[in-house]
């Protein structure tokens, strides 16, 4: 009640008049599932085609070392609402999460994982929502949800949103109608496309007449297993998968991995799916500017991990030759692309290598929006507004917390990245990987045994990090 009342009296003295509102800028956020940093062109690939995305690339600011704080989708959706880190808010699996061994055949497991400390996003937390729903803020959330059972949670409205579309509680959708559920689009009809629809909506909303700004937290089923691509766009890429070179091997396994990886980015139905993606993502860009709104529109594009490299599920990404993909605490399971538009700020062929994190958006919004930080709740995140000023930032140090055995393939593990080198911490296998990973961006070699202090140093900082946050460690089995 308290929280409601704030806002009506932000509302009423900030945001009284449309002149007053017009200083501040509407927010777009558009997260995207399961994106991978090389699952555009501007990144690298060749056989999926992203122009839209790729010619936003040229002309926002692209962070291209951007690192999700998890591999998993629930808790980063859950560290981007509240700026905290998953070993901290407790949400460090998809929701409701397993204590499950998954492991080569032959395996057994070697330490105990249990579940999530927390089952969803807790009521305590002020959400990005609310932080601009209390500046007078008119507030949305479209899509996926994942972030805690609907009835437990209560969902977007209970957490700064005034008003919801389609929200997924799971990953219980599909791309074409009936959508797994045909009450995300009553009005849909067969041959419908779940991305088309979500777009369709927001459209609607951010050109829609009002007296306040706008933030609408735009969160893309795709790229999410099941994949599924129009029957055009599948018979595209499969006459241009015909045309590729001959693989001696299609897949490859890990040292660290129980599920093979793909080699190449070649499936038709992600390509297709992917194609659809990009061509809304302009469309949506394009409505702003002819409504007359991009202008005064701070937009974020990322992903909530990386893309899903492993073959255990039907139709993957590939991230080559960057290691790991989905679940993994390699390159390719943390590494997103991250592009922000901030007019009259941001410019054509602006690009930064400082390592950056999506905890890092809450703090940024609210300091390119001129509202106040919430220092005590993002307290993960720092403002990226200094590298959009090519200044630095004040942070040299990233954290990641991830015990679990996964499906996809990937086991209980920990790191730590700070500077240039990134320390993983291997619970199921007892060991540690040091990487270099300016110089060695692929991690195919392992410093730990020539630089032994450089190594405990860092597992050292890691696990004080895990004890202050309260995170819980995986406890060796014993026989």
């Amino acid at each position: 009640m308290l929280k409601f009342i704030y806002g009506l009296f932000l509302v009423s003295t900030v945001f009284s008049s449309p002149a007053v509102a017009q200083n501040h800028p509407n927010v777009l956020f558009i997260l995207i599932d399961d994106f991978g940093w090389k699952d555009v062109g501007y990144n690298g690939s060749t056989f999926y085609e992203t122009p839209r995305i790729d010619s936003l690339a040229r002309q926002w600011m692209r962070f291209d070392h951007c690192y999700t704080p998890s591999p998993m989708c629930s808790p980063t959706r859950v560290s981007i609402l509240t700026g905290k880190n998953p070993a901290r808010h407790g949400v460090t699996q998809w929701l409701a999460g397993r204590d499950t061994f998954y492991g080569r055949e032959g395996e057994t497991p070697r330490v105990y994982c249990p579940v999530p400390q927390s089952s969803g996003i807790k009521d305590s937390e002020v959400t990005l929502g609310e932080a601009f729903q209390e500046a007078g803020y008119e507030t949305a959330f479209y899509g996926k949800w994942h972030m805690g059972k609907l009835k437990a949670t209560g969902g977007p409205k209970n957490h700064g949103y005034d008003s919801q579309l389609a929200v997924i509680e799971e990953n219980n959708c599909t791309m074409f109608y009936p959508f797994g559920n045909k009450k995300y689009f009553p009005e849909a009809t067969p041959g419908d496309n779940f991305t088309d629809k979500l777009t369709d909506a927001a459209i609607e909303f951010v050109t829609a007449d009002r007296d306040q700004p706008f933030y609408l937290h735009l969160s893309h089923f795709a790229m999410h297993y099941p994949i599924a691509s129009k029957p055009e766009l599948r018979a595209k890429y499969e006459a241009k998968r015909k045309a590729l070179p001959l693989l001696e091997q299609d897949r490859m396994l890990d040292d660290y991995s129980h599920q093979p990886h793909r080699m190449r980015q070649d499936d038709p139905e992600y390509a297709g799916e992917l194609a659809t993606l990009d061509k809304n993502i302009g469309r949506l860009v394009d409505a702003l500017k002819a409504a007359g709104r991009y202008e005064n529109t701070i937009i974020v594009l990322t992903g909530d991990n990386g893309g899903r490299a492993t073959m255990n599920l039907l139709h993957s990404t590939s991230l080559q030759p960057i290691r790991g993909g989905k679940t993994f605490l390699f390159e390719g399971g943390l590494r997103t692309p991250l592009l922000i538009y901030w007019p009259d700020h941001t410019k054509p062929g602006m690009q930064s290598n400082v390592p950056v994190t999506s905890m890092d958006l809450y703090p940024t919004l609210l300091d390119m929006a001129g509202l106040p930080q919430k220092g005590e709740q993002h307290i993960d995140g720092v403002s990226l507004v200094p590298l959009v000023r090519g200044e630095q930032t004040q942070r040299d140090t990233l954290y990641w917390h991830f015990p679990h055995y996964q499906g996809e393939g990937a086991y209980p593990a920990s790191a730590i990245r700070k500077g240039d080198y990134k320390l993983i911490v291997n619970y199921h296998h007892h060991d540690s990987l040091l990487f270099d990973v300016v110089n060695d961006p692929d991690e195919t070699k392992n410093l730990a045994a020539a630089m032994p202090e450089k190594t405990e140093a860092l597992r050292k900082q890691l696990m004080v990090y895990l004890q202050e946050t309260g995170a819980h460690i995986p406890q060796t089995l014993t026989k």
